[in-house]
């Protein structure tokens, strides 16, 4: 968020923030929650003494804190990168920014934008998840990441497209 407001232009004004499905947090707690199970297991087997006076326990104690840590490391990498990783709709932007120490921005101007599209699986559907893919003229593709209420995030950008083009959406005008 604050890479967005440092980057905003005169004039500009911050829309809209997509943001992860709860999935991805489930996926990163369970990459904790695998990487916990073989020190469980030494823990039950040491107080039940199975392993305490075995040549098995010293490398089973170093296998369990290999798995502890990388179970750890990928967690907290998935975590770092979900709270690095901004996708904003301004006035006159799409944005797609991750990274904490290296940066890698994307960015397309509303007016350039061809197509919105999204990609959800019946999956997908059921937990509120999806893909979306910009196509902006000449060659630019974007491609974000799994993000929560995708056609959410769809109609943002659409509302602002046409914001931007200085159109009404038809339906829309009808409507009222």
């Amino acid at each position: 968020m604050a890479y967005v407001k440092k980057t905003l232009a005169p004039g500009e004004e911050y829309l809209y923030r997509a943001h992860f499905n709860w999935t991805y947090d489930v996926g990163s707690l369970f990459w904790l929650a695998l990487g916990l199970t073989p020190p469980v297991f030494w823990v039950a087997a040491f107080a039940q003494e199975y392993l305490y006076t075995s040549a098995l326990s010293n490398a089973f104690v170093i296998l369990c804190v290999l798995c502890f840590f990388l179970g750890a490391l990928i967690t907290l990498q998935r975590y770092v990168h979900k709270w690095t990783t901004v996708i904003a709709v301004t006035t006159a932007r799409l944005i797609l920014k991750t990274g904490l120490i290296a940066r890698d921005s994307h960015e397309v101007s509303l007016d350039k934008i061809e197509e919105v599209l999204v990609h959800q699986s019946f999956l997908d559907r059921i937990v509120g998840r999806g893909t979306l893919t910009i196509r902006g003229t000449g060659i630019a593709v974007i491609e974000f990441p799994v993000l929560a209420r995708p056609m959410e995030v769809r109609r943002k950008i659409e509302e602002a497209v046409f914001s931007t083009r200085g159109l009404v959406r038809r339906h829309a005008a009808a409507i009222d």
